[in-house]
């Protein structure tokens, strides 16, 4: 089951959300219009390279229905499968696994090869911004002439990291986040035995990013990370440096994980800010009741505040040593009334 499509056979329509994107598409094979190269770009999470594939199997099809593959013929199977001989995903390589100037000369000596099965040959390029310059240029000499009957699909997070000329060369469809009308519906329809708050707390974290929705509610990231903003919260309420410092490090190679722990906290902090008005609320749990103990209103309220400002400078991509150093500086200042 492919995780953006929900379903076992990939085409247009079972792809979730941006449908603008995908009506133009399907509009553009409808008249046989397709470009030779296109750019998909788009925060990690948001179906590119699932849509790479759908436009692939497109691109094979020997019998497209209204400018969609359709899912019945050959050269379908095969791509949906993955055991195409004529959608072809170069090889990465390298600490950094990308595309090297050795790959895309292959590449483009192989273009030349006519396709096996198919009418049209496709190579999918992911994460393309992650290239260097020098293969970025190589990549470049194969869209300026490429040979006839071969496409060429690539995906990045900002098409704005790849070389201008490259971007003049591509036909570009950018993909937004889902809404979340569309993202609650999947989530429920997909996974029914899921808690609704368990559901209700990843539409807030995701933010239309169906990829990190689907890691978040099939992983265990969920308890754990509730469980890390507990103790974060803690070591603010006593005060504890130490334990602040070693909560976060355990966040800080991942990203996703870091900002599903921002949202436990900032629910924590809201509910302490709350009975710190008025105590007399039963409900919340014993952390918020703690925090409003310990820490005055105008604290809250800037410890609420550093938490979002974090929150949006890791969905930003900032260096995250740097922010963690910085987010736990400020927090425990903010605890020890220092500023």
């Amino acid at each position: 089951m492919d995780k953006n499509s929900g379903c076992i056979f990939m085409d247009f329509s079972s792809f979730i959300g941006n449908r603008a994107v995908i009506s133009q598409l399907q509009t553009l094979f409808l008249h046989n219009k397709i470009a030779h190269a296109i750019m998909l770009d788009g925060a990690a999470g948001l179906g590119k390279k699932t849509l790479a594939k759908i436009i692939a199997q497109a691109a094979v099809c020997s019998h497209r229905e209204n400018g969609a593959p359709c899912g019945v013929c050959p050269n379908c199977k095969k791509a949906e499968k993955g055991i195409h001989p004529d959608v072809i995903l170069p090889e990465k390589s390298g600490i950094s696994q990308t595309y090297s100037i050795a790959t895309i000369r292959d590449v483009r000596t192989d273009t030349y090869v006519a396709a096996n099965e198919a009418f049209t040959k496709v190579y999918i390029f992911t994460d393309v911004d992650n290239m260097g310059v020098p293969a970025q240029n190589a990549l470049l000499k194969i869209l300026e002439e490429p040979p006839k009957n071969v496409m060429f699909i690539l995906t990045c997070e900002s098409a704005f990291n790849v070389l201008a000329t490259i971007r003049s060369r591509v036909q570009l469809f950018s993909l937004s986040p889902v809404s979340s009308a569309e993202l609650q519906a999947y989530l429920v329809k997909n996974f029914p035995d899921r808690p609704a708050e368990h559901l209700r707390s990843i539409f807030e974290v995701a933010k239309g990013n169906i990829g990190l929705a689907i890691d978040l509610v099939t992983s265990d990231g969920h308890d754990k990370s509730a469980e890390l903003a507990e103790k974060l919260a803690f070591s603010l309420a006593s005060m504890n440096e130490f334990d602040l410092l070693t909560v976060v490090a355990q966040v800080l190679e991942n990203k996703k994980g870091f900002i599903f722990v921002l949202k436990f906290l900032s629910d924590l902090l809201r509910d302490a800010l709350v009975l710190s008005v008025d105590f007399s609320i039963a409900e919340n749990s014993g952390c918020a009741k703690i925090l409003a103990e310990k820490l005055s209103t105008a604290q809250l309220l800037r410890l609420i505040d550093v938490v979002a400002q974090t929150r949006s400078y890791v969905e930003r991509n900032v260096n995250m040593q740097i922010l963690s150093t910085d987010f736990c500086s400020k927090m425990f200042q903010i605890a020890a009334n220092a500023l």
